[in-house]
């Protein structure tokens, strides 16, 4: 299950991240169905498999990889283009956003609010301190396997109402 479904998720994930509600379904749907054939389990639910194998939702899994992302470029160590991607930012004085990568200004949705350079700065706030004073990444990588986001500001995590008109 490992060597061949969650590998298949974990190729390029910060490229096909954003993708939508219906595929993300569809993937959870896939993990699960592997994992209760590794288990032999019919009757657990998709979050005690989980546990059982010790993992996250494939969702979570790509935060965990944007967030490494970051840390790399935090650290100085990552390629250009990711420096590029996620700029650190230089504020000579104290202000109220103490965030450490620089957020912009976006006017479209598809190539705005949906964008892996928005959205790091958005996941990277919500990442716990304790990461986030790590100064080696083979320890960040080492904590980060566990940690699932808390109230993510994605587009897939958020809860939509949908109304219905009355004519």
């Amino acid at each position: 299950m490992k060597a061949f479904i969650s590998s298949q998720f974990g190729y390029c994930p910060l490229v096909w991240m954003n993708h939508s509600r219906k595929i993300n379904n569809r993937i959870n749907r896939i993990h699960e169905r592997a994992l209760r054939v590794v288990y032999n389990d019919q009757n657990a639910t998709f979050e005690e498999l989980l546990s059982k194998d010790n993992s996250v939702k494939i969702h979570d899994r790509n935060l965990q990889v944007l967030v490494t992302e970051m840390f790399k470029v935090k650290l100085g160590i990552s390629p250009v283009i990711m420096n590029d991607i996620f700029k650190i930012r230089n504020c000579n004085y104290v202000t109220r956003n103490n965030s450490e990568f620089q957020s912009h200004c976006v006017k479209t949705v598809h190539y705005g609010t949906e964008s892996v350079s928005f959205l790091g700065p958005k996941i990277w706030s919500i990442l716990p301190q304790e990461y986030k004073n790590l100064d080696n990444l083979h320890d960040f990588k080492n904590k980060i396997k566990h940690w699932v986001p808390q109230n993510c500001p994605c587009r897939l995590c958020k809860t939509y109402i949908h109304q219905l008109g009355f004519i």
